[in-house]
């Protein structure tokens, strides 16, 4: 890169990413890289075009680019994510967190009536979702499990990042006895819900760099994780206390008649800001 100026690094980023983006997605990509890796305001470029960048920056830049160009999503490539007002370290070893989940915490923080409420986040990854819950929901007492250690090493970077206190820990879901002892006021999962026959829908820079864990179900039990959250849930639920889901859009029906089944009351089916079947709450009973 010949000029180390904002002006130039904007002018490169469109020469180089023109033809493999479209313009949408190229001034996305210029926003994302001038605020999180050259510490700039967007808004504030234009004031500053001629302003110098250091060489090691440019360097990232390219890096950035190279990657961008062979197929990563820009959160990896970049390293970082935004989520309802947390700044978050991502890694292919955690979901890149997606704007349906931020909906989804907006409802909890929405709906909940619950004074210093215990939480505890199933499938955590990043910790987008506890942690969003930590800031949102005063004295929130937030619990966040997961089955990698790598994502839990994610997670509590960012609860540092943040500055926000969460607890997390590993856990196996599909465990029987996960979680005995424990009692919460809210329950909130976003689980793996994406079916192998729905991979040759998807696009190839999610197949290629996000964790499969965390995505893929098997066609013969697309609901294990839903059941398996749901019939722990019922144990450790407090009284009236409330359970939330983001779903597969096309399993819907299937999750609410789940949850049914289970013994949950005031089972409701949500939808996104897409107008598509997303989300699920339901409440446990009082003698559940």
């Amino acid at each position: 890169m010949e000029c180390y100026t904002l002006n130039g690094i904007l002018n490169h980023l469109s020469n180089q990413l023109t033809g493999s983006f479209n313009p949408n997605e190229i001034q996305t990509i210029k926003k994302y890289i001038v605020e999180a890796v050259l510490n700039v305001p967007y808004h504030q470029v234009f004031l500053n075009t001629y302003q110098k960048v250091n060489s090691e920056k440019v360097r990232e830049v390219e890096r950035i680019i190279a990657e961008l160009l062979a197929g990563k999503p820009l959160q990896y490539a970049v390293g970082l994510a935004y989520f309802s007002d947390l700044v978050l370290r991502v890694t292919p070893s955690v979901l890149i967190p997606r704007p349906e989940t931020e909906e989804l915490v907006s409802l909890i923080v929405k709906e909940n009536k619950v004074n210093s409420p215990t939480i505890l986040d199933v499938g955590t990854g990043s910790g987008c979702i506890s942690l969003a819950l930590a800031k949102h929901i005063a004295d929130a007492k937030v619990t966040g499990v997961d089955i990698s250690s790598d994502a839990l090493s994610v997670a509590k970077d960012n609860a540092a990042i943040n500055k926000l206190s969460v607890n997390f820990f590993q856990v196996d879901i599909l465990e029987p006895t996960a979680l005995e002892g424990f009692y919460f006021d809210i329950v909130v999962s976003n689980p793996p819900y994406v079916t192998e026959s729905e991979k040759e829908f998807m696009k190839r820079n999610v197949l290629d760099y996000e964790p499969h864990m965390a995505l893929f179900v098997p066609d013969s039990d697309p609901l294990r994780f839903f059941r398996a959250i749901a019939l722990l849930s019922i144990r450790c639920l407090s009284p009236y206390g409330w359970l939330w889901f983001e779903i597969n859009e096309a399993l819907g029906s299937e999750v609410v008649d789940l949850l049914k089944s289970i013994g949950y009351d005031s089972v409701e089916l949500m939808y996104d800001f897409r107008g598509k079947p997303r989300f699920v709450k339901a409440q446990r009973q009082s003698n559940g």
